[in-house]
């Protein structure tokens, strides 16, 4: 009787804690295998029409920059140029000391009147050969004046072209070496674009930007497309542009050879500076009605196929498509979905295709 008992309470207490149990953790339990699968976000294949683009990262430069260096060595006199100095065509920037050019011009102004006293007395005493003679020697004293001349002239930088003075890299004092003057863009410099001339002249109140393009990119390249430029130090800022200019001679960039491309921004900003890293959109071409997806949807899956996730059924299925025109946002798709099937953006990316292909749309 006793051990019933005992047997009956134990049960008695086991019950009790099964309900509390249940009380406590059966609504979890029962949530855990009720719940229903989230669906992810998805997108509608359907015929839209937008801008397709070509896009390039590149660097932001004042128009018309321009190194402008001594074309021969020499010791710098004076500095006229001062920085944000507007100057013209021609105007004086700095000067070499021309001690030397200077004695170089006397004495070929000295040689050039001892020729032609030369040729004057061979005209009045000397034979025909003689005259000759001395008729050569002017000719080569002419010559040794013009360069002299020349080379007098080279002592005073001067500006190639109207525009605002950026920088002036040196001294009074300082040993120059001759150096070549012209415009400081990637295209023309291998594809640096530092500017450090001796004076660096362009125009502040205007910016261009330099990108070079592939290949692939640069034969659907026009002058005066319309553009769009960001710069990576001022997020947010979308600047409208046009294309002016296209290398017709490939710059090899990493060992590729791309096409430099020059994009004037049609509006500024003042916080726009000389040398700050950006990127530039061009608008190539517009793809109308085309059958199109967002681009997030898109993912490289088994053999380096292009795919999307089909959503159908409450699954997923990675289905291979073959992609044509590409604009910021969205992407043709020529081959391998129907208008109206839903793909998931931002998929996870299956790399192995389903046993069985996705349901076709209704």
């Amino acid at each position: 009787m006793r051990r019933q008992t005992l047997l009956r309470r134990l049960v008695i207490a086991a019950g009790a804690v099964l309900v509390l149990v249940m009380i406590a953790f059966g609504p979890m339990v029962i949530a855990h295998f009720t719940k229903t699968k989230a669906t992810p976000e998805l997108a509608t294949a359907e015929d839209r029409s937008f801008p397709v683009l070509a896009t390039a990262s590149g660097v932001l430069q004042p128009g018309n920059l321009q190194n402008v260096n001594f074309t021969i060595s020499g010791q710098v006199q004076s500095i006229t140029a001062t920085v944000g100095e507007k100057v013209t065509l021609g105007e004086s920037l700095a000067t070499l000391n021309d001690s030397n050019q200077q004695a170089e011009v006397n004495a070929a102004n000295y040689a050039v009147s001892a020729a032609q006293a030369a040729i004057a007395q061979a005209e009045a005493s000397g034979s025909s050969a003689q005259v000759s003679q001395a008729r050569a020697q002017l000719a080569q004293a002419q010559v040794g004046l013009i360069r002299a001349e020349q080379d007098l002239a080279a002592t005073v930088l001067r500006a190639p072209e109207s525009g605002t003075v950026l920088a002036v890299n040196g001294l009074p004092g300082d040993i120059v070496s001759a150096g070549n003057s012209g415009f400081a863009n990637p295209a023309a410099n291998g594809g640096s674009a530092v500017a450090n001339g001796f004076v660096v002249i362009g125009n502040d109140s205007s910016f261009v930007f330099w990108a070079p393009f592939s290949q692939v990119e640069d034969v659907l390249l026009t002058v005066n497309q319309v553009a769009t430029v960001s710069v990576d130090a001022i997020p947010g800022l979308s600047l409208p542009a046009k294309v002016i200019s296209i290398e017709t001679s490939a710059t090899q960039v990493g060992g590729v050879p791309e096409y430099y491309t020059e994009v004037m921004l049609t509006s500024s900003d003042p916080r726009l500076r000389n040398g700050q890293t950006g990127s530039v959109s061009v608008t190539v071409a517009t793809a109308n009605n085309v059958l199109s997806v967002p681009s997030t949807a898109l993912f490289t899956g088994a053999n380096n196929a292009t795919q999307v996730d089909v959503w159908s059924g409450g699954q997923a299925y990675a289905t291979t498509v073959q992609i044509g025109l590409v604009g910021s946002t969205l992407t043709q798709i020529t081959s391998g979905l129907q208008a109206g099937q839903q793909v998931v953006l931002s998929p996870a990316g299956q790399t192995v295709l389903p046993s069985s292909p996705a349901p076709s749309a209704t």
